[in-house]
Protein backbone atom coordinates (compact mmCIF):
# COMPACT_ATOMS: atom_id res chain seq x y z
CA UNK A 1 0.00 0.00 0.00
CA UNK A 2 2.68 2.57 0.93
CA UNK A 3 4.11 1.81 -2.57
CA UNK A 4 1.14 2.71 -4.39
CA UNK A 5 0.97 6.05 -1.99
CA UNK A 6 4.65 7.00 -3.01
CA UNK A 7 3.96 6.61 -7.06
CA UNK A 8 0.49 8.31 -6.62
CA UNK A 9 2.22 11.18 -4.62
CA UNK A 10 5.20 11.39 -7.56
CA UNK A 11 2.58 11.58 -10.03
CA UNK A 12 0.91 14.33 -8.66
CA UNK A 13 3.87 16.02 -7.92
CA UNK A 14 5.10 15.65 -11.68
CA UNK A 15 1.61 17.14 -12.69
CA UNK A 16 1.98 20.22 -10.40
CA UNK A 17 5.19 20.99 -11.51
CA UNK A 18 4.17 20.56 -15.30
CA UNK A 19 1.63 22.91 -15.17
CA UNK A 20 3.70 25.44 -12.97
CA UNK A 21 6.12 25.21 -16.01
CA UNK A 22 3.17 25.75 -18.46
CA UNK A 23 1.95 28.49 -16.77
CA UNK A 24 4.70 30.65 -16.52
CA UNK A 25 5.85 29.78 -19.77
CA UNK A 26 6.18 32.45 -22.32
CA UNK A 27 5.17 29.83 -24.72
CA UNK A 28 1.83 29.42 -22.80
CA UNK A 29 -1.12 31.72 -22.42
CA UNK A 30 -2.31 32.33 -18.42
CA UNK A 31 -4.46 29.25 -18.43
CA UNK A 32 -1.47 27.10 -19.55
CA UNK A 33 -2.75 26.67 -23.08
CA UNK A 34 -0.06 27.01 -26.50
CA UNK A 35 -0.24 30.40 -28.21
CA UNK A 36 0.29 30.21 -31.60
CA UNK A 37 1.09 33.82 -33.09
CA UNK A 38 1.20 32.23 -36.78
CA UNK A 39 -2.58 31.24 -35.90
CA UNK A 40 -3.26 34.28 -34.66
CA UNK A 41 -2.08 36.53 -37.22
CA UNK A 42 -4.13 34.74 -39.83
CA UNK A 43 -7.14 34.74 -37.68
CA UNK A 44 -6.95 38.82 -36.37
CA UNK A 45 -4.68 40.16 -38.63
CA UNK A 46 -4.83 38.54 -42.43
CA UNK A 47 -7.52 40.61 -43.64
CA UNK A 48 -5.39 43.58 -43.73
CA UNK A 49 -1.77 42.73 -43.77
CA UNK A 50 -2.27 39.30 -45.50
CA UNK A 51 -0.87 35.86 -44.23
CA UNK A 52 2.93 37.38 -45.66
CA UNK A 53 2.30 40.47 -43.98
CA UNK A 54 2.84 42.83 -47.39
CA UNK A 55 -0.86 43.68 -47.30
CA UNK A 56 -4.17 42.69 -48.83
CA UNK A 57 -5.94 45.06 -51.42
CA UNK A 58 -8.21 46.04 -48.26
CA UNK A 59 -5.06 46.64 -46.56
CA UNK A 60 -3.46 48.95 -48.63
CA UNK A 61 -6.71 50.80 -49.03
CA UNK A 62 -6.69 51.51 -45.39
CA UNK A 63 -2.85 52.04 -45.59
CA UNK A 64 -1.63 49.00 -43.30
CA UNK A 65 2.01 48.78 -43.39
CA UNK A 66 4.25 46.25 -45.57
CA UNK A 67 5.44 44.08 -42.25
CA UNK A 68 7.93 42.31 -44.92
CA UNK A 69 9.73 45.48 -46.03
CA UNK A 70 13.28 45.66 -44.03
CA UNK A 71 13.19 49.35 -44.05
CA UNK A 72 9.72 49.52 -41.93
CA UNK A 73 10.74 47.22 -40.08
CA UNK A 74 14.18 48.46 -38.65
CA UNK A 75 12.37 52.09 -38.26
CA UNK A 76 9.65 50.44 -35.59
CA UNK A 77 10.70 49.33 -31.32
CA UNK A 78 9.30 46.24 -30.28
CA UNK A 79 7.34 48.89 -27.90
CA UNK A 80 5.40 50.68 -30.44
CA UNK A 81 4.14 47.18 -32.29
CA UNK A 82 3.11 46.01 -28.74
CA UNK A 83 1.07 49.37 -28.53
CA UNK A 84 -0.22 49.67 -31.93
CA UNK A 85 -1.48 45.93 -31.13
CA UNK A 86 -3.23 46.83 -27.76
CA UNK A 87 -4.76 49.95 -28.41
CA UNK A 88 -4.98 50.10 -32.36
CA UNK A 89 -3.48 52.65 -34.80
CA UNK A 90 -5.33 54.92 -37.62
CA UNK A 91 -8.14 52.39 -38.87
CA UNK A 92 -6.61 49.70 -36.89
CA UNK A 93 -8.56 48.31 -34.12
CA UNK A 94 -8.02 48.18 -30.49
CA UNK A 95 -7.06 44.36 -29.76
CA UNK A 96 -6.55 44.71 -25.98
CA UNK A 97 -10.32 43.75 -25.52
CA UNK A 98 -9.87 40.19 -27.40
CA UNK A 99 -6.54 39.42 -27.06
CA UNK A 100 -4.15 38.81 -23.84
CA UNK A 101 -1.34 40.24 -23.16
CA UNK A 102 0.76 37.68 -23.46
CA UNK A 103 -1.15 36.80 -27.44
CA UNK A 104 -0.27 40.48 -28.05
CA UNK A 105 3.65 40.10 -27.45
CA UNK A 106 3.48 36.92 -29.21
CA UNK A 107 2.00 38.96 -32.36
CA UNK A 108 4.43 41.75 -32.04
CA UNK A 109 6.94 39.04 -32.15
CA UNK A 110 5.57 36.89 -35.26
CA UNK A 111 5.71 40.72 -37.23
CA UNK A 112 9.17 40.34 -36.97
CA UNK A 113 9.34 37.11 -38.40
CA UNK A 114 7.20 38.26 -41.43
CA UNK A 115 10.61 40.73 -42.93
CA UNK A 116 13.30 38.63 -45.25
CA UNK A 117 16.21 37.39 -43.46
CA UNK A 118 19.49 39.80 -43.77
CA UNK A 119 21.87 38.30 -46.39
CA UNK A 120 25.57 37.96 -44.52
Amino acid sequence: MGNVKTIFNHMVSFFVLAGLYAGFSPAYGQGGEEINPKELFEYHCSTCHGNDGKGTHRGHELKAPNFADTNWQASKKDEELVNSITNGKNKMPRWSEKLKPEEIHALAKYVRKLAPKKRS
